[in-house]
């Protein structure tokens, strides 16, 4: 049997993170989430950090795109997907490294997809 992904979820609207939790967990993902900075750093501090990491960028944008910025510097990285309503940031550098960046909208079969795509490069 393959490994079971922990995927963390990031997000400021708890029924966002409670929507996407239910989602991946049904396909198979084992979730944790985040509704702030100081969370999202807790999670990764532990002993066995999440594979990957679903953020939104709006906390306000300013602390969002920070927030990734500390997150790229982590040794060891941690795979990150920006999903956010907020596709004017597509071309912020922070946000280029990412390793990907979805729009959001209600059919999560495109995230869904990217995960897969980005945890089958790790």
């Amino acid at each position: 049997m393959g490994k079971s992904f922990v995927i963390l979820i990031s997000d400021p609207n708890p029924f966002v993170r409670s929507f996407l939790s239910r989602e991946l967990s049904t396909a198979g993902y084992r979730t944790v989430e985040a509704g702030s900075s100081k969370e999202i750093f807790e999670q990764l501090k532990i002993e066995h950090p999440p594979d990957l990491l679903i953020t939104e960028l709006d906390w306000p944008v300013s602390i969002g795109i920070s927030v990734l910025e500390r997150i790229q510097n982590l040794v060891p990285p941690i795979p990150q997907i920006i999903f956010t309503h907020l596709s004017e940031y597509e071309s912020h550098p922070a946000v280029q490294k990412a390793d990907d960046f979805i729009e959001k909208n209600e059919d999560p079969q495109d995230l869904l997809h990217s995960i897969s795509e980005v945890l089958g490069k790790y």
